[in-house]
């Protein structure tokens, strides 16, 4: 009996904190088919008549969604293969082509950026954008993007190149494999579910990002996570909620399904990467 009172207290706590994480949400969901005047009422917000698709039309309308989608689109998935291109490489040298005490250090200084509140890197990418003329531009963005993820995706990577055991590779070049034949056709395929994993997440990670994106880009750069700035409000002009939970419905709803479709591919590429790290 105690057993199953455990039990049942695991799945009730899990069940509360379910609903802590998707209230939000559903909050945001319904406040997005209300007027913004309902707002102030939490009864009304709630209550499911006063519908309307204003805030949605007007999403579009003025806050040109499409046009800050496409920005979203183009700055992730230019983040994401400059990164992999990058940091894909670098892990394995890191891994297999240096002694460990090298390896130790180049590790430590690789996540040493990551020590930083990005808030703190802002200002000077920015003086640095602005002196080469990157400022306001999609290539300064995503360069920007670049040096964020990085630590990162050649940290998440580290595990998955360390977990091929060197035998395999000492084949390798006992049949004639180059150092890079041993990379590109022995190593890369060994890790691709953690491949799949980093880039996932670091589609996901550029596509929600707002710092950088707020201070390098102008208007004809800026993302998604920037432009429902302008319906936020100011000093002399109030939020318009309903607009901003349209909008921000909108925002993570490619996102949702994007994690939907590979949520199987992430956890793989995750699991992998803990058992064999």
């Amino acid at each position: 009996m105690a057993e199953h009172g455990g039990l049942a207290l695991r799945y009730l706590f899990l069940i509360g904190w379910m609903a802590i994480c998707v209230l939000p949400v559903i909050v945001m969901l319904l406040g997005s088919l209300k007027d913004s005047s309902l707002f102030q009422s939490i009864p009304q917000l709630l209550s499911l008549d006063g519908f309307t698709w204003a805030n949605y039309e007007r999403s579009f309308s003025q806050g040109n969604y499409l046009h800050f989608l496409r920005n979203s689109m183009i700055i992730s998935f230019s983040a994401l293969f400059v990164v992999l291109v990058v940091c894909t490489p670098m892990a394995y040298g890191i891994t297999k082509l240096v002694s460990p005490r090298a390896r130790n250090a180049i590790v430590f200084s690789v996540l040493s950026t990551r020590f930083l509140p990005y808030v703190v890197l802002a200002l000077p990418m920015y003086l640095f954008f602005a002196r080469v003329g990157l400022t306001g531009t999609l290539v300064g963005v995503v360069l920007a993007h670049l040096a964020m993820q990085m630590p990162f995706i050649v940290w998440l990577m580290l595990g998955f190149f360390a977990g091929i055991p060197t035998e395999v590779e000492e084949a390798a070049v006992i049949d004639g494999a180059s150092p890079f034949g041993v990379f590109w056709r022995i190593c890369l395929p060994m890790v691709l579910p953690g491949l799949n994993a980093a880039a996932i997440l670091a589609f996901i990670i550029s596509y929600n990002e707002f710092l950088f994106a707020f201070f390098l880009a102008g208007y004809d750069a800026q993302p998604l996570t920037v432009g429902i700035t302008r319906f936020v409000g100011g000093a002399d002009v109030g939020a318009q909620y309903g607009v901003v939970a349209a909008y921000g419905t909108l925002i993570i709803l490619p996102i949702i399904v994007f994690a939907l479709v590979v949520n199987r591919y992430i956890v793989s590429g995750l699991t992998q990467g803990a058992v064999k790290g």
